[in-house]
């Protein structure tokens, strides 16, 4: 698993990747839907693995 030095990371990379799809489906501007799904997306999985985290310690 991660760590904390990876979570800026993966949200980064989630949101842009979200903002590619959105860019290319939006006729090639950029989308600001996109770009708040693949924030939110990215924050998501980062909860999702430190939740991950904590449950394996107990």
């Amino acid at each position: 698993m991660p760590g904390r030095r990876w979570w800026l990371l993966i949200v980064l990379i989630e949101t842009l990747i979200f903002c590619t799809f959105g860019y290319h489906l939006n006729g090639g501007t950029p989308s600001i839907p996109w770009a708040i799904a693949g924030l939110a997306c990215g924050a998501l999985t980062v909860l999702v693995i430190i939740r991950a985290q904590k449950n394996q310690k107990s």
